[in-house]
């Protein structure tokens, strides 16, 4: 019986004519090799940013490290009350770390030192640049309320009221001291009356705050009452205006 496949005759052709999945090869192949120069490159380049970012990390952490190991040693000194060694300390760190949170507040605690030392015109100038530079409600209510202390402890009333009042803006630990240390330097400034509004309006605002009798006693100093007296009765003869009886329209 006769086969009736067929087959398919290759020409000589169609043997010449390249595959096609063998001209692409080529064809990238070729490509691959006239920019060769331009990958070799692009790959080091990505190696390298690679590497100088990894570098960089590690070097940002390594100094976080090494800042962190240096705050809480001078933190320990001062809670210890060593200030001379927490002064040393705190100052290093401020001056070699400006740009870092914890040399940052290196400068605020350096203030704290000075003022546990009793070096009221370094505090002073500590705890004024780290609060013109900072950014933090509850670290700037803290160092404005030292500033006002150490102003209140050199006699500069004023300039404490002005800090006092700065501190009492902002929301923190030391806002409610602040307040009265306001009223306090108004009083100590000779503005009696002022001092009294302030005191009055702290005991309406917190009824019940632990500072309740300190407050009424600096007010009897004042020689004033925690509440305002009440208005006194007009005195003399009062006009007494009697309304008239309403008239009414009788119906027929």
């Amino acid at each position: 019986m006769p086969s009736t496949h067929r087959h398919y005759k290759i020409t000589r052709k169609e043997l010449k004519q390249p595959d096609e999945f063998t001209s692409f090869f080529e064809s990238a192949q070729e490509f691959f090799l006239s920019n060769l120069r331009q990958v070799i490159i692009s790959a080091v380049v990505v190696v390298a940013a690679a590497a100088i970012f990894g570098a960089t990390y590690w070097y940002e952490r390594r100094g976080d490290r090494q800042a962190g190991d240096q705050f809480y040693t001078a933190l320990s000194a001062l809670s210890a009350k060593q200030y001379k060694s927490a002064e040393e300390q705190f100052t290093k760190l401020a001056a070699s770390e400006p740009h870092r949170r914890l040399g940052k507040l290196a400068q605020f605690y350096l203030g704290c030192a000075y003022l546990g030392d009793n070096d009221l015109v370094r505090a002073r100038d500590s705890f004024v640049a780290f609060v013109a530079d900072e950014h933090d409600a509850t670290f700037a209510n803290l160092a404005l309320t030292n500033l006002g202390v150490i102003y209140e402890r050199m006699g500069e009333y004023a300039k404490a009221a002005g800090a006092y009042q700065q501190a009492s803006s902002l929301t923190g630990p030391e806002e409610v001291r602040a307040q009265l240390g306001v009223a306090r330097m108004m009083a100590k400034q000779g503005h009696s009356d002022a001092a009294v509004a302030l005191y009055r309006a702290f005991l309406a605002a917190h009824p019940f705050a632990p500072q309740r009798q300190e407050v009424v006693e600096s007010l009897a100093m004042l020689g004033a009452s925690p509440t305002a007296a009440p208005a006194a009765p007009p005195t003399g003869n009062i006009p007494v205006v009697i309304p008239s009886a309403p008239t009414t329209t009788s119906k027929h």
